[in-house]
């Protein structure tokens, strides 16, 4: 008979670990709706107040609000639609903390007038960019619930082309996206500013 072998701590799959896996993962996909959705605000229930974030060139070691800023001045001046799909999360738990790899492929509509230079640089004519990276967390539970202590965005690949439409423009309002609480997915996202409003960090 084979000897038994003790599962290992990042192979735990008691109920209280697939409960932290959960919330993380969960934590992982409000992220990339609050990016893509411009919920910046909600990024409080990702993030822990003393959390860093580092995002290729953008990313302080003095918190993740600051990165954050760094963002949506980013977002504001280049882009127009982004979308953010997230596969195959490897979650590591030891105790109180969790270390997680998530693959990331994100899209992003560079806008014509965009600055030069930077992550998303301007060309003079739209363009579509496409990108593949992982997201490398440290996660902590304090305070009964997951949040994020570190993530380090690293990049894979890279795949830029003339934008097209696709005939997107003749799609009739409600069956596109918005940014702000018209938008569709404002019912499911409720419940979620519940909770920021009511838990403590």
């Amino acid at each position: 008979m084979p000897p038994t072998v003790a599962p290992s701590r990042a192979a735990n799959y008691s109920a209280e670990a697939l409960a932290a896996r959960a919330e993380i993962t969960d934590r992982i996909h409000l992220y990339a709706h609050c990016v893509d959705r411009r919920r910046w605000e909600m990024l409080d229930q990702v993030f822990h107040d003393d959390a860093t974030w580092w995002v290729s060139s953008i990313g302080s070691e003095k918190g993740w609000r600051e990165a954050m800023e760094s963002s949506r001045t980013l977002f504001a001046a280049a882009l127009d639609v982004t979308h953010h799909q997230v596969g195959n999360i490897l979650i590591s738990l030891d105790g109180e903390a969790a270390v997680s790899e998530a693959l990331c492929t994100a899209y992003h509509r560079v806008r014509a007038d965009a600055p030069l230079g930077g992550m998303f640089g301007g060309t003079g004519c739209a363009y579509d960019l496409v990108a593949g990276g992982r997201y490398l967390d440290r996660w902590e539970r304090r305070h009964g619930e997951w949040k994020l202590a570190r993530r380090r965005v690293h990049s894979e690949w890279r795949h830029q082309q003339p934008a097209a439409d696709g005939i997107l423009s003749t799609y009739p309002p409600g069956a596109r996206g918005a940014y702000d609480d018209t938008d569709q997915s404002t019912p499911v996202i409720l419940r979620y500013r519940a909770a920021q409003t009511s838990t403590p960090e």
